[in-house]
């Protein structure tokens, strides 16, 4: 408790220190006190409820106790004030009573406790208190003459703590004990809380006190007062008079002395200019500001310096700068890289001779000529056909079978041809030559419906399998067995196509447009332009810089002599432009010009045979008809390229060593010198028609043959 007061007085004696000027009327006061109390109890009860006792009746007691808090005090005027206190105060004190036994009957306190009458014998009672409470005291002050001070109010106490110890005890003679407890005690409890408590306590207080002034601005009141109870501790009578003795330590919140300010200001700017791309006008922004503030005291003037440091930066915009260069390389097809080229386009005959495959393949268990892959022509469309007008794509021509063969029949008169229909004899079409026999129905009837084929120049035959089946246990084999086989009596009539057309072969086949740019920023968009006599060949454009591959042989071709441009255009993302425009020289090798001038010129020739049987090397007939009219086109100074393929039926090895025997069977009947000869046995390894479809496969069992023969 001293320590807690002792600090209590430090604090506040610490915060006077820091006070106002005097003579300044305080706002209020605050503090705290400390003391002791003398604790007077009055009772008149002979027991607490439900706790057995032999008193008579408990009348007085008393104890000591301390209490502190804290004070608020409001002056009203000179002579008047309002105070709160708020705090602890002990009121425990001890309630007891003697009481004279007379001829009760006792016991000695030695074995074998035979009993005794005693004439005077002498008994204590207590009951001992354990009561702490909070409390709260609105007081009004008087201010007497002399610096005293009268106060009068009240106290509301609660109660945090009501406990009570009880006992009844000999106290003479020495050398009995009572009979029922062979001891000198009885009726003993311990700190039971107390029956029936009522916890909140209300007094009546009055105190008188004298100011001592303490400090600086600060008051010392000791104070003496009484408060009178107006509550009992619990249901019985019992009340307690605390009479204290208190000190009091109050100190003054009071206004600041009025005093003259003055507010100077003091900047220190700087700014630090940037330029910036993105920026597009001058803006400034402040990045930091850092405050200080400085106070000098002198009399009743403070004068208060702000002192502040500001940064700024200024963004102006910042120029771009854009340069590049536009690179022209020719590429080959292998990738080799050719700087500044001049372009030669060189004009080149070819002809190419397509087979036709005399096939017609049926899908399974069905005669519908529809769902071939013919191409069907209505009676008005016939008149409008033409081989020549057809591209030069081997599937293409085929899908054209019946109408070619119809072009040939009304160039030869008095050729007939034979449809023979076949089955796949298995399953549903295993001996079914009706369906056989429908699927040659189908296609003749086509030939006189649609083409205008007179009946008389149309024989039908069918049967099971074909003569020269395809492997019957597989199911591309299958397939191919669901078929019409057409034949004539004429060789022109199922002759392979002859195509022919002059190409343009560019050197260097691709032209490499590399370019290149150096930009702060980076760039908006660029486009770039080829150009020949104002006619616009290419355009190239985009965000992103990347090289650009001319393939020149697609179309537009350049078609004259007169130079190439190439028109570069970059455009930053400020709107700044780099242009550049490059020439590429070109040569115009046209047949005409190289036959004038008495250049060498080559004819480029392309066959394929019509189709092997099914893994079969060996020349049929119609093959050395071909053959015999390939070999009059073969020169002295000809070189020869054959090309062996196969379907995708068999391993790779088996396949490949099947083309090399195709190959060979064909240099064999053409008597190819060896110099002018290279072989290629591909076999399966590329498959050069869709192998899902049967006449896919059937035109992948074949043999190309290149001729390139220079000319005068």
């Amino acid at each position: 408790m001293k320590k807690i007061v002792l600090t209590f007085v430090f604090i506040v004696s610490y915060f006077s220190l820091l006070s106002n000027e005097d003579n300044l009327k305080p706002y209020f006061y605050v503090g705290g006190y400390a003391g002791a109390n003398l604790n007077l109890h009055q009772a008149g009860f002979r027991e607490l409820p439900g706790i057995p006792s032999c008193c008579p009746k408990f009348e007085t007691g008393s104890g000591l106790g301390a209490n502190f808090g804290g004070l608020f005090r409001l002056p009203i005027n000179m002579n008047y004030s309002f105070e709160l206190k708020f705090g602890y105060q002990n009121l425990s004190g001890k309630l007891s009573k003697e009481e004279f036994i007379g001829n009760s009957e006792i016991r000695d306190a030695k074995p074998p406790y035979e009993t005794i009458e005693v004439v005077k014998a002498i008994s204590e009672h207590s009951v001992d208190g354990n009561i702490q409470a909070i409390t709260f005291n609105p007081m009004f002050v008087w201010h007497l003459p002399y610096k005293f001070r009268w106060n009068i109010g009240a106290q509301i106490g609660y109660l945090i703590t009501n406990q009570f110890s009880q006992e009844e005890r000999l106290l003479s003679p020495d050398n009995i004990v009572y009979s029922d407890t062979k001891s000198r005690l009885r009726n003993v409890y311990q700190n039971l809380e107390i029956p029936e408590v009522n916890k909140l306590q209300a007094f009546i207080q009055t105190s008188l006190s004298y100011e001592i002034p303490f400090g600086k601005n600060m008051l010392l009141l000791p104070e003496v007062g009484v408060a009178y109870p107006l509550t009992n501790v619990f249901s019985g009578e019992w009340k307690i008079i605390p009479v204290s003795l208190t000190l009091n330590l109050e100190y003054p919140i009071t206004p600041s002395a009025e005093l003259d300010t003055v507010h100077n200001y003091k900047y220190d700017r700087d700014t630090t200019i940037i330029e910036d791309f993105a920026t597009t006008e001058v803006r400034v922004v402040r990045t930091d500001s850092l405050g200080k503030l400085i106070t000098d005291k002198k009399d009743n003037l403070i004068e208060f310096t702000h002192s502040i440091t500001e940064h700024y930066e200024k963004f102006i915009p910042k120029k771009s700068t854009i340069s590049g260069n536009l690179v022209i390389n020719g590429k080959d097809n292998k990738g080799n890289i050719q700087k500044n080229p001049t372009l030669t386009i060189e004009e080149i005959e070819v002809s190419e001779s397509f087979p036709l495959l005399p096939y017609i393949f049926f899908k399974e268990s069905s005669n519908d000529i529809k769902a071939t892959s013919m191409e069907l022509l209505n009676p008005n469309e016939v008149d409008n056909f033409e081989t020549n007008k057809l591209s030069w794509e081997t599937l293409k021509i085929y899908s054209n079978l019946l109408n070619i063969i119809k072009e040939r029949l009304d160039k030869n008169p008095t050729s007939r041809i034979v449809i023979k229909g076949t089955n796949n004899n298995v399953g549903f079409e295993e001996n079914n030559t009706e369906l056989s026999k429908s699927r040659a129905e189908a296609v003749q009837n086509y030939f006189i419906t649609n083409l205008g084929i007179k009946p008389n120049r149309i024989k039908i035959e069918y049967q099971n399998l074909p003569d020269k089946p395809s492997n019957p246990t597989t199911a591309d084999g299958i397939s191919e067995n669901q078929r019409v086989e057409i034949y004539s009596d004429n060789n022109q009539i199922l002759a392979p196509v002859e195509l022919s057309q002059i190409d343009k072969i560019p050197n260097p086949p691709i032209v490499e447009l590399v370019p290149k740019i150096n930009s702060d920023i980076g760039i908006k968009e660029w486009k770039m332009t080829i150009k020949q006599n104002n006619t616009i060949l290419r355009e190239y454009n985009g965000n992103i810089i990347e090289k650009q591959n001319w393939i020149v042989g697609d179309e537009p071709m350049p078609m004259y002599e007169d130079p190439i441009e190439v028109q570069f255009t970059a455009i930053d993302k400020q709107g700044n432009r780099y242009e550049t425009t490059e020439k590429i020289n070109i040569s115009q090798k046209t047949i005409k010009m190289k036959r004038e001038e008495i250049k060498n010129d080559t004819v480029f020739q392309r066959y394929s045979l019509i189709v092997f049987d099914f893994d079969k090397s060996e020349l049929t007939a119609n093959h050395k008809q071909i053959l015999e009219k390939i070999k009059d086109k073969i020169k002295s100074n000809s070189q020869v390229e054959i090309y062996g393929y196969a379907d995708r039926t068999g391993n790779s090895q088996y396949n490949r060593d099947l083309a090399a025997r195709r190959i060979d069977e064909v240099v064999k009947f053409l008597k190819i010198k060896p110099e002018n000869l290279k072989k290629y046995p591909i076999g399966s390894d590329e498959l050069i028609f869709d192998n899902d479809i049967p006449e896919g496969r059937s035109y992948s069992r074949t043999v190309k043959i290149i001729i390139a023969t220079p000319i005068k």
